[in-house]
């Protein structure tokens, strides 16, 4: 809840302090005086100290008349005094009783950014000073930061306000300047919309749609705001599961492969977190523990042995040598065959990808197509019936080559591009799994044609080492496959580690999206369905109300998208929706502008909605509505409002005329003979 208790605006000159205080109560409140005479001025005060005039308009201007900003007079036939110092203080009260008073300067005093605020109603209560507490508002962080008044303000009311997205792909909160709209008509631009106007400079995505969801408190917005949630988790769940991926490449190098591991979280992997790493080995692909094992029993039989002397192992190094360079001359063959192997299948794979591409294009073709057949275009459909597409007369079928066989339609067109593609994603995905299988055979025989080489190197080496030196070329053996087996087996346990981490984000990938099938479409509930039905039925009974004569009151409906209010009619038996804005009298929208508005407070008493209970009209009676229907829209306000709501209403209605409507109700009638602002003596 939240609800104005009361009013001060200060204006100081050389010579004379100007003022107005201006008490509220709970219900209906009307501020009355003549035109000119300040009443647009004390409820813009208000939205002013609340730091909230760009719900008005886009700019940072002080939203008030010359008579707080720069010169003032008492009487109209009074020279002006400029205007020295000027401020407005305004006493608020939540739904738990809690009172603040809010104070804003405008000249002649401290920065407008600032907000100076007290925990005391020391306007209705004077002798009760209370703490201050400054906060600053119209900078980054107003919103959302401690100090930020705004964000203060928002929990004052008792709103946790939602985020919503902006054009730019962003997030961010939805600011009070949104939402304030649809509690505060302005009499210059507040008129010319049903639903606010609201500021699109805040560039907040469907706003209308967003507002209505929050003050209505509909399960749709929070429905839609935890699916964006829930999909902003995936996604960090399947960059987390990539950049874990591209640990276990930089760790593999091109030694290994691994299999096993999906490209993206499954639930499946969730359960059985398995995966395969394979060494290319004797030219083919083997587990890395059977090549650990065999390298490791080997550099146990090595090691177990006597080092023989060079002389005693010169036959079996000359034998060694022999083997290693065949082998060596194997891996090279093997080398240029793989990278000529790679070479072809890197040809396909582009080729694949230009099909691909081709499918897409031709689909899209296809597609646009088939729209425009449905849509009634003959475009396409003249050669098969022998007319010229161009000058559309008859063609001779003399002209046109003999055809033994239809072409296919449209839909069957779309139908076989659509199957054709799925075919060569399928073949380009395999491709790519054949790529990345010669790219690391390629580097497994590079690597190995490497170590060949370097034993080659050694083995000669050997050869010429003295005689009764321990061998070169058993030691180096000896070193070569121990490296070998602690580089393996380093892989090893870094997967070991690194698949906890892995099963633990499939296990969260998995709720999550267990959490997403869960929740419901993003159409309105059945709850949000009665509310809104609530919101209709109430803006009609509103409008019969007060007189609306451009169609039935009942035909009158709300969007489904954003609640707007829209004109349903019978025609040839169905039912057609129809845009109102240009279908209305200029009376009928100020008409329909008090029944929407209205009609809020009267859903949050029957439902539990967002909604603060506080709506202001600024001079509801625009385009000389008639003065019936003004008196039936200040009767329901005095009459119908709860305790907790409150509505204020400035108006240059004749007084007698206000008495008479208002006679026998709480409402608080606040009326000024003259300018509102007077000297204070």
């Amino acid at each position: 809840m939240l609800r104005f208790r009361h009013l001060r605006l200060r204006a100081v000159t050389r010579s004379t302090s100007y003022g107005a205080d201006v008490p509220f109560t709970s219900g209906l409140n009307v501020v009355n005086a003549g035109n000119t005479s300040g009443k647009s001025t004390c409820l813009q005060s208000a939205i002013y100290a609340l730091g909230l005039e760009r719900a008005l308009g886009p700019q940072l201007e002080v939203p008030l008349p010359y008579a707080m900003r720069e010169r003032i007079h008492q009487n109209r036939d009074d020279d002006y005094e400029p205007v020295i110092e000027s401020y407005v203080e305004l006493e608020l009260e939540n739904g738990t009783g809690e009172a603040i008073v809010v104070r804003r300067d405008i000249v002649g005093g401290k920065d407008r950014r600032l907000i100076q605020c007290w925990n005391a109603p020391r306007l209705s209560r004077p002798n009760e000073l209370g703490r201050q507490r400054d906060f600053f508002v119209h900078d980054p962080g107003a919103a959302q930061r401690e100090d930020g008044f705004h964000n203060y303000l928002a929990r004052f009311i008792g709103w946790d306000l939602p985020q919503v997205s902006r054009f730019d792909g962003t997030e961010g909160p939805l600011y009070l300047e949104a939402i304030f709209p649809m509690l505060f008509v302005e009499q210059k631009r507040g008129w010319s919309a049903i639903q606010g106007p609201f500021p699109t400079f805040l560039r907040i995505q469907d706003i209308a749609r967003r507002v209505m969801e929050f003050l209505l408190d509909l399960d749709a917005g929070r429905i839609r705001r935890e699916r964006a949630e829930l999909r902003r988790n995936l996604t960090n769940l399947q960059q987390r599961w990539e950049d874990r991926q591209s640990l276990l490449k930089e760790k593999g190098g091109q030694l290994v492969r691994f299999r096993g591991i999906p490209g993206a979280p499954t639930a499946e992997f969730a359960h059985r977190p398995e995966a395969d790493i394979d060494v290319f080995q004797d030219d083919e692909w083997q587990s890395i523990s059977a090549v650990m094992q065999r390298n490791l029993d080997k550099v146990r039989e090595l090691e177990a042995r006597d080092i023989p002397t060079a002389e005693s192992a010169a036959s079996e190094a000359e034998e060694r040598l022999t083997r290693v360079r065949v082998r060596a001359d194997e891996l090279v063959a093997a080398v240029e065959t793989i990278r000529g192997e790679f070479r072809a299948q890197l040809e396909e794979h582009r080729a694949i990808e230009k099909r691909v591409a081709a499918l897409e294009a031709d689909l899209k073709t296809n597609q646009d197509a088939l729209k425009l057949k449905r849509l009634g275009s003959n475009l396409g459909k003249a050669a098969g019936e022998h007319v010229c597409p161009t000058c559309h007369q008859s063609v001779s079928s003399e002209l046109l080559p003999t055809i033994t066989s239809l072409g296919m339609a449209i839909e069957e067109n779309v139908a076989f591009v659509r199957s054709q593609l799925e075919l060569y994603q399928a073949t380009l995905d395999g491709s790519k799994e054949r790529l990345e299988d010669y790219r690391a055979r390629y580097y497994s025989a590079e690597q190995e044609l490497r170590d060949r080489q370097q034993e080659i190197r050694g083995l000669r080496q050997a050869l010429v080492q003295p005689a009764l030196s321990p061998s070169r070329a058993v030691i180096e053996e000896i070193v070569r496959q121990q490296a070998f087996v602690d580089r393996l087996l380093s892989i090893q346990q870094f997967v070991d580690g690194l698949m906890d981490e892995l099963r633990s984000i499939a296990a969260e990938w998995a709720v999550v999206q267990d959490r997403l099938k869960r929740l419901a479409a993003d159409d309105l509930t059945p709850r949000d369905m009665e509310k809104v039905g609530d919101l209709q039925a109430a803006v009609q009974r509103h409008l019969a109300r007060y007189g609306f004569k451009s169609f039935q009151p009942s035909e009158i409906r709300l969007s489904s998208d954003n609640f707007r209010p829209l004109m349903y009619t019978k025609e040839d038996e169905e039912i057609v929706e129809k845009e109102i804005n240009f279908e209305l009298s200029a009376s009928d929208v100020i008409r329909l502008k008090w029944a929407y508005y209205l009609s809020m407070l009267s859903v949050s008493k029957r439902n539990h909605t967002n909604h603060c209970g506080l709506v202001i009209f600024d001079e509801p009676g625009q385009q000389e509505i008639e003065t019936s229907s003004l008196h039936a829209f200040l009767d329901w306000s005095a009459s119908n409002l709860s305790d907790d709501q409150q509505v204020i209403v400035a108006t240059s209605e004749p007084r007698q005329s206000l008495d008479q409507v208002l006679a026998g109700t709480s409402a608080n009638l606040i009326s000024f003979s003259g300018f509102i602002l007077q000297p204070l003596f």
